[in-house]
C-alpha cells in the first residue's frame, strides 16, 4: 500500500513538472514567434479588425467601415472585446499576441486536465508538452490565426473534467465550474460551442456513465453493457437535464444578438469555395494544408490510437467521435461528409476545424504510446528483440524528423507564401486623413488579408470586408466570391465582382483604389479610374472623377438592452470563471478528484507496434524529402514538354534568371541580352498585365537531340482571357533540354531623340487656404460638353444604349456617365458604362460610348416608361491622352462580320503598353448601332509602328433601334438638347466602322 502511495505520489510530481515544462516551452518557442509570424496568417487581422471596433465603440454594435455597415453582433464578441481591452494599454499587434500567448497557455492546461480523464498525471504531462508541438495547434495559431477557435477549445477542455465529476459524483460545484467554463466558449465561438455538445460533451457525459457503472463491478456483454449505460442515464436523469437545460439557457442568453441577428438577417448568398471542401486525391495542395499538415502524426500514429480508443469501452464515445472528426476533416475526398453534414451546412462550415478536433481528442492517445514508446512496454520490446542503440537511433531519428516537420510548418508562409509581402500602411493612411479623403470610401487591390489590418487603423470606410457572414452587397452575395480584394484568385466571378463596383463606383461612394499589383491596372484605366498618387510605399493610388460623398446610412435598429448586454455578459462570463476558478482551487479542490479513473495498460501487439513506430519516421521523413525535392531537385527539363511547362511557369511568376537557364548556355546570348530583348518585345497585356491560366503542347517534330513543339497558351487578364500561339526549337544538350533564343530583328526608330507631342494640364485647387469645406471662391466652373447622339438598342434578348459625346470645352474633361431607365410601375433602374467609353477627353476631343442594360425579357415585364442618361464633368488632370493615331481599313467577311486592320504610330515619347481602338458601328445616317473595345496583346514603342487585325460582327440587320420610348438628356443636372445626327463619311467608306485610339500608358505621365 505505502509503495502504491509512493508511486502515486511520484506520478502526480512528474505530472506537474512536464505540466511545468510545457507551460514553459509554449512561452519560449510561441511567445516568441507569434509576432512575426502574425502578419502572414489569414485571420488575425479580421479578429483585431473586429477588436478595434470594440476599443472605439464597445456598446455600438453598428460597423459603418466594411460593406457599407453590417451589425458586430455577427459573431461572439468575447475575443475581440478581450484584445480590445489589452490594446488600452498596448498597440493591437501585440495585444493580440499577448492573448495568443494566454490562450496557448490555457489550452496547455487544457489538455493537461482533459488528458486525466483518461490516464494518469504523468500521460497527462506528455500530453501537455505534444500540444505544445503538435502540427495541428501551429497551424492552427501561426498560419490560420484562429483565436476564436483556440479560446472555445481551451475553455472547453478546461470544462470537460468538470462536467465528467459532476454526473459521477453529483456534486453541484462541479455543475457550477462545468458550465462558468462553457459559458466561456460560448462567447468566444459559438461552431466550438455548437459542435463540442456532439463531439467532446457527449462522449464525457458517455465516459462517465460508464465509469460509474464499472465501480459496480458487473460483467456486460456489450449489447447488455449499453442498455445498462441508457439505464444509468435515466437515473441521473436529474444532473443530466439540469446540465441540459442550463447549458441551453447559457447558449441563448449569452449571445441572445447573435441568434437573434441569424434569424432576422440570415444568411443568403452564394456559397464560396474553401480548399477543406475540396478532394484531397485531385487538389493536392489543399490536402496538404487542410489535412497532410495538421494530422500527418495522427495518421502515422493511427493504430496505436485506434487501438487505444477501441480496447476499453469507456473510450466507445470519444472513438465514435474521433473517427467521425476525421472522416469529416477529409473534405470532399469522399461524398460522406456531405451525406452526414447536408449540403447546406457543407457548402458553409469549413470542414478543417473537424480534422483539428479530431488532432485534439487524440492527443491523450498519442502521449500514451509517447510514453510507452519511450519509458514503456513498446521500448521493452525494441530493445530486448534488437538493441537499446537501435531503438535510441529510431526515436533520434523519428524526433529529429518531426522536429524540422514543425519548423517547416512555422516557415511555411516562407517556402508558400499565402500573403503578399508586408505593407507600410502610414502612407496610406495619411492619404486618406488629408483633404477629407475620408468623405468617400476606398477600395484595396491585392492587399490579402492586411485589408483588415488597415480598417484597424484608420475611421475610413471601404466597400469591401474580410468577413462574408455580415455582407449584403449584392455584388459580393451574387458570386462565389470571399473578398473584392484577391478577386484575381476567384477566375471569372471574381473580376466580374470587381467591374461591378469598379463601373457602378456613384453607387457606393467609391472613389479610391489602393492597388498593390499591376494585374488589376489594365480594368481599372479601362473601367475611368486614373492613377493619382503612387505613395512611399509603393501602392498606386486610383481615383475616379465625379463620384458624391458618403450618404448617412440609417444602422439596423438593435434595441439598447441588446446592446447592453452584448457589451457585458459575454466579458463577465470569463470574470466570473477566473474568479470561480480562484475560489474553487482554494477552497473546494481535491486531490483525489480523479481516482475514478480506471488505470490502463500500455501494452500494443506486435504489429500495431511496429506500424506505430516506424510510420512517424516514414512519413515525417517521406514529407520532407518530397518538399526538398519539390524546391531543389526536380527535374524540370528532362523532357521537352517539361522544359517549355517549366519555362513558362518561371515566366508567370517573373522568375526571369531562372527562365534564362532555360536557353542554350552560349557566350553570344547573355542574361543582359535576354532580358533587353524581352523588354522589348515581351511588352503589353500579355504577359505583364497577365497570369497563365492553361497550358498545352503539342510535338511537331521529336528526334533524339532536338525538337518543334507548338505551344496554347490561355492566360487571364482582367479584362478576360486572352489565348496564344507560338512555335518553339528545342535542343538535348548533356541529358537536358534547352529552348533555342527565337530570332530577334530589331526595329529601330528613325528619330534617336523625340520631343513630348501633348500637352499638360494642371489644375491649381484651392483659391482660399482653408480646411474647411468648399467656400463659393473655391468652386471652379464645370467643363461643357454636349451628346451627338444617344440610342436605345436591342439585339436579341440584349438592350443597350449607345451614343456619342463631345468635350466641347478648352480643358480636358472627366466624365462621368449614367442611364437611369424609368418604368411603368414607377419603379427605376440606373446603369453605368463598362469599358465601352472614353471616360476622360482632351480638349474638343469625343468619344463613343455604350451602356448595358437589362435583357428583354426583364424590359418587357417591366415596360419601359422613359430612359434619362446624365452626365456629369469635372476638369481633368489625367487621362486624357489615349494613345498614337491610328490608321485602319475594313474588310467585308461572311454572315455580316468585317475584318478591321488597325496601323497604328506611338508618336509619344514613351511606350504604349496595350494598343487600343474603341469601335462603333454606324450606318449610312450616322447613327451608333454597338461600341466595342479591342485591344492587341503587345505593347507599341516609342516612334514605332504597329498593326493588328480583329474581326466584328455587324448587327444592323437583326438588331432594331427602338424610338418610340422618349429619351432625355441632362449635363451637370441641367436638361439639354441632342446634336442633330451627323453623317460620317469615314465610317461609310470603310464598311460602317469608325473608330478612335483607346490605348493604356503604364509610364506615369500625369504625375510628373
Amino acid at each position: 500500500m505505502l509503495h502504491a502511495d509512493t508511486f502515486r505520489l511520484w506520478n502526480e510530481y512528474k505530472g506537474k513538472k512536464l505540466l511545468l515544462v510545457a507551460l514553459s516551452l509554449a512561452l519560449l518557442t510561441h511567445g516568441v514567434i507569434i509576432y512575426f509570424t502574425l502578419p502572414k496568417t489569414y485571420d488575425a487581422f479580421v479578429h483585431i479588425f473586429f477588436a478595434d471596433h470594440y476599443a472605439r465603440f464597445w456598446f455600438e454594435p453598428w460597423e459603418y467601415r466594411w460593406y457599407t455597415g453590417f451589425l458586430t453582433t455577427s459573431y461572439p464578441p468575447l475575443v475581440h472585446q478581450a484584445i480590445a481591452l489589452i490594446s488600452k494599454i498596448f498597440p493591437l499587434k501585440i495585444a493580440f499576441c499577448i492573448y495568443a500567448i494566454i490562450i496557448i497557455e490555457l489550452l496547455i492546461i487544457g489538455v493537461y486536465r482533459f488528458s486525466k480523464l483518461f490516464f494518469d498525471k504523468q500521460i497527462a504531462g506528455i500530453a501537455a508538452i505534444l500540444t505544445v508541438v503538435l502540427s495541428s495547434v501551429i497551424e492552427t495559431l501561426h498560419v490560420y490565426g484562429q483565436m476564436p477557435t483556440l479560446t472555445g477549445l481551451a475553455f472547453l477542455l478546461n470544462a470537460l473534467p468538470f462536467l465528467y465529476q459532476y454526473i459521477v459524483k453529483r456534486k453541484l460545484v462541479y455543475l457550477l465550474m462545468s458550465l462558468s467554463f462553457l459559458a466561456v466558449t460560448v462567447s468566444s465561438h459559438h461552431v466550438t460551442a455548437i459542435f463540442g455538445m456532439a463531439f467532446f460533451i457527449a462522449p464525457t457525459v458517455f465516459m462517465a456513465l460508464a465509469d460509474d457503472l464499472a465501480v459496480q463491478g458487473k460483467p456486460y456483454k456489450l449489447f447488455g453493457w449499453l442498455l445498462a449505460i441508457i439505464k444509468t442515464a435515466f437515473q441521473k436523469k436529474k444532473e443530466l437535464i439540469l446540465f441540459g437545460i442550463l447549458m441551453l439557457i447559457l447558449a441563448i442568453g449569452l449571445i441572445f444578438p447573435y441568434w437573434y441577428w441569424s434569424k432576422t438577417d440570415p444568411i443568403t448568398q452564394v456559397s464560396i469555395p474553401h480548399g477543406s471542401r475540396d478532394n484531397f486525391l485531385t487538389h493536392q495542395a489543399s490536402g496538404l494544408v487542410f489535412f497532410v499538415i495538421p494530422l500527418m502524426l495522427i495518421v502515422a500514429l493511427l493504430p496505436a490510437i485506434s487501438y487505444y480508443i477501441t480496447v476499453s469501452r469507456r473510450f466507445l464515445g470519444w472513438a465514435v467521435s474521433f473517427f467521425l472528426c476525421l472522416l469529416l476533416g477529409s473534405g470532399g475526398t469522399t461524398p460522406i461528409p456531405k451525406m452526414l453534414l447536408g449540403e447546406n451546412a457543407f457548402n458553409i462550415l469549413t470542414l478543417d476545424r473537424f480534422g483539428f478536433w479530431a488532432s485534439i481528442i487524440a492527443i491523450p492517445f498519442i502521449a500514451k504510446f509517447l510514453f510507452a514508446f519511450l519509458y514503456g512496454s513498446v521500448k521493452q520490446y525494441w530493445v530486448s528483440r534488437f538493441s537499446t542503440k537501435t531503438h535510441f537511433l529510431l526515436s533520434a531519428s523519428s524526433g529529429f524528423s518531426y522536429l524540422l516537420f514543425i519548423l517547416f510548418i512555422f516557415h511555411l508562409g516562407s517556402f508558400r507564401p499565402l500573403q503578399p509581402k508586408e505593407i507600410e500602411i502610414d502612407p496610406m493612411l495619411n492619404f486618406l486623413n488629408r483633404d477629407e479623403h475620408m468623405r468617400w470610401r476606398y477600395l484595396t487591390l491585392g492587399f490579402g488579408d492586411q485589408m483588415a489590418w488597415l480598417s484597424a487603423n484608420s475611421l475610413a470606410a471601404t466597400v469591401d470586408g474580410n468577413y462574408h457572414s455580415a455582407r449584403r452587397l449584392p455584388e459580393l452575395t451574387s458570386r462565389p466570391v470571399e473578398r473584392i480584394e484577391n478577386a484575381k484568385f476567384s477566375g471569372v466571378e471574381g473580376i466580374a465582382s470587381l467591374n461591378d463596383f469598379l463601373s457602378n463606383a456613384e453607387k457606393y461612394s467609391l472613389k479610391y483604389v489602393f492597388s498593390n499589383d499591376r494585374y488589376y491596372d489594365p480594368l481599372l484605366y479601362y473601367s475611368g479610374w486614373n492613377r493619382t498618387i503612387r505613395l512611399e510605399n509603393g501602392i498606386m493610388v486610383w481615383e475616379k472623377g465625379n463620384i458624391s460623398t458618403i450618404q448617412p446610412i440609417q444602422p439596423k435598429v438593435l434595441h439598447p438592452l441588446l446592446k447592453k448586454a452584448w457589451g457585458i455578459f459575454p466579458l463577465s462570463s470569463l470574470v466570473l470563471a477566473f474568479l470561480l476558478t480562484l475560489w474553487y482551487l482554494k477552497r473546494i479542490k481535491e486531490k483525489d478528484y480523479t481516482a475514478t479513473v480506471p488505470e490502463s495498460s500500455d501494452q500494443l501487439p506486435v504489429t500495431i507496434t511496429y506500424l506505430s513506430s516506424l510510420l512517424p519516421l516514414v512519413f515525417s521523413t517521406s514529407f520532407l524529402i518530397n518538399q526538398v525535392y519539390e524546391l531543389l531537385l526536380v527535374k524540370e527539363q528532362d523532357t521537352p514538354k517539361n522544359a517549355i511547362v517549366n519555362y513558362y511557369n518561371h515566366l508567370d511568376f517573373q522568375r526571369f534568371e531562372k527562365a534564362f537557364h532555360f536557353f542554350e548556355p552560349s557566350p553570344t546570348y547573355p542574361l543582359d541580352q535576354y532580358l533587353l530583348e524581352k523588354s522589348v518585345t515581351d511588352g503589353g497585356l500579355l504577359p505583364s498585365y497577365a497570369k497563365l491560366d492553361s497550358i498545352h503542347t503539342r510535338e511537331l517534330f521529336r528526334s533524339k537531340d532536338a525538337a518543334r513543339i507548338q505551344v496554347y497558351t490561355r492566360w487571364r487578364t482582367s479584362l478576360g482571357f486572352r489565348e496564344k500561339k507560338d512555335t518553339m526549337q528545342l535542343i538535348r544538350q548533356e541529358r537536358k533540354w534547352y529552348l533555342l533564343p527565337p530570332y530577334y530583328t530589331p526595329e529601330i526608330p528613325e528619330e534617336q531623340v523625340r520631343s513630348y507631342t501633348y500637352t499638360l494640364f494642371k489644375r491649381q485647387g484651392k483659391r482660399v487656404i482653408s480646411s474647411f469645406p468648399t467656400v463659393k471662391d473655391d468652386r471652379v466652373k464645370k467643363p461643357f460638353a454636349v451628346f451627338r447622339q444617344v440610342n436605345l438598342i436591342r439585339n436579341g434578348n440584349a438592350n443597350f444604349i449607345t451614343g456619342e459625346l463631345l468635350n466641347a470645352d478648352d480643358v480636358p474633361v472627366n466624365l462621368a456617365l449614367r442611364v437611369q431607365v424609368l418604368f411603368k410601375d414607377n419603379s427605376s433602374r440606373t446603369y453605368y458604362p463598362g469599358t465601352h467609353f472614353q471616360y476622360n477627353l482632351a480638349p474638343k476631343a469625343s468619344t463613343f460610348f455604350q451602356v448595358d442594360i437589362d435583357n428583354s425579357r426583364l424590359l418587357d415585364s417591366l415596360q419601359i416608361r422613359s430612359v434619362s442618361v446624365y452626365c456629369d464633368t469635372d476638369i481633368s488632370e489625367r487621362g486624357y491622352i489615349h494613345g498614337g493615331t491610328p490608321g485602319y481599313s475594313v474588310t467585308a467577311l461572311k454572315n455580316n462580320r468585317v475584318q478591321i486592320h488597325t496601323s497604328l504610330y506611338n508618336e509619344l515619347p514613351t511606350e504604349i503598353n496595350i494598343p487600343g481602338v474603341l469601335v462603333a458601328e454606324k450606318d449610312r445616317q450616322g447613327t451608333i448601332w454597338q461600341t466595342k473595345l479591342l485591344l492587341h496583346e503587345k505593347s507599341a514603342r516609342s516612334g514605332l509602328h504597329l498593326s493588328f487585325t480583329h474581326e466584328l460582327e455587324k448587327i444592323q440587320q437583326k438588331a432594331l433601334r427602338i424610338q418610340q420610348i422618349p429619351i432625355t438628356i441632362f449635363i451637370n443636372g441641367q436638361l439639354r438638347k441632342i446634336l442633330p445626327l451627323q453623317t460620317d463619311n469615314s465610317a461609310n467608306n470603310s464598311q460602317g466602322i469608325a473608330l478612335i485610339s483607346h490605348c493604356f500608358i503604364s509610364q506615369e505621365i500625369y504625375l510628373q
